[in-house]
């Protein structure tokens, strides 16, 4: 029997409170849904009560008030606390309760959390987010969607309000998947914007006119449009580390990936990205001539 979708009044929770929950939890709220949320900094829930957003003190509280959860935290330890540790959302979860990881993990943390939740008598689907805070902000995310076909029903409409594009890639684990090549291909483009860029440097070339141009032609890349906002990388050897070790589970070869693990290190100092608004913020000449 299917278990249809879920309704407004049923009530979604949002575990994790960042610069993606955050604006997911507000949109959702804007769009009907009985919101329930829960951060460890207790601020962040407490900012969402003007638009008639639920705090609740713990995941297992949040889980007892709603009928789904979108968690949104940020490492796999993480996301492991909130769903199965102490006074986590599979403590006492409602029977069919659906928990959709939409953290950026590895594919195992979601299967892992599908078997514990299975003994619980609910569901875990991957939901892995795509396209950044901005889109977060106005409902414009991509989501790259793994589970039953079932489970991914019940909860779409709330996807289809977080994200303007929502993908199912297969089984729990199959949207990690998507979402750790999804990055593979960024990090490429974030390596080769830059060593492009210092060779342009290098010729005498203004930079920012030619980071125009190339976004005008077969050059375009998202990482070269947003390449001058500041923002910190903490995620791309981590990106790279899982990315190499499921490429030698799988007995592939894949070269790029550990080239781009190193090469990484070095543009984020270059541009100073380890903290939130510590990243430059100068013209594309400034930067890059500063560092050839």
């Amino acid at each position: 029997m299917s278990m249809g979708t879920i309704t407004k009044d049923a009530g979604i929770a949002v575990i994790g409170l960042g610069k993606m929950g955050f604006p997911m939890a507000r949109n959702l709220a804007a769009a009907g849904y009985r919101v329930v949320v829960f951060d460890i900094d207790a601020d962040r829930a407490a900012a969402l009560a003007e638009h008639g957003v639920e705090a609740a003190a713990s995941p297992a509280e949040a889980a007892a008030r709603s009928a789904a959860a979108l968690v949104v935290v940020g490492f796999d330890n993480e996301v492991q606390a909130v769903v199965s540790g102490e006074n986590g959302l599979l403590t006492s979860p409602p029977e069919g309760y659906v928990i959709a990881v939409c953290s950026t993990v590895e594919p195992r943390t979601s299967t892992d959390a599908a078997e514990l939740a299975k003994a619980r008598g609910a569901h875990v689907v991957d939901a892995s987010l795509c396209r950044g805070e901005p889109s977060a902000e106005d409902g414009s995310l991509l989501v790259m969607c793994g589970g039953e076909d079932e489970h991914l029903d019940f909860i779409q409409p709330v996807l289809e309000v977080v994200g303007s594009d929502v993908h199912r890639l297969g089984g729990v684990g199959a949207g990690q998947v998507g979402k750790m090549l999804n990055n593979f291909l960024l990090w490429n483009s974030v390596v080769a914007n830059y060593e492009a860029m210092r060779l342009g440097a290098r010729l005498g070339v203004d930079l920012e006119p030619l980071r125009q141009s190339l976004l005008q032609s077969s050059g375009n890349n998202w990482a070269l449009e947003t390449w001058l906002r500041s923002r910190p990388m903490p995620w791309a050897e981590k990106d790279m580390r899982i990315m190499m070790q499921y490429a030698d589970e799988a007995a592939l070869p894949m070269p790029l990936a550990g080239l781009i693990r190193e090469t990484i290190k070095e543009i984020k100092i270059v541009k100073n990205a380890w903290t939130e608004g510590g990243g430059r913020k100068s013209s594309m000449d400034d930067f890059t001539r500063a560092h050839i």
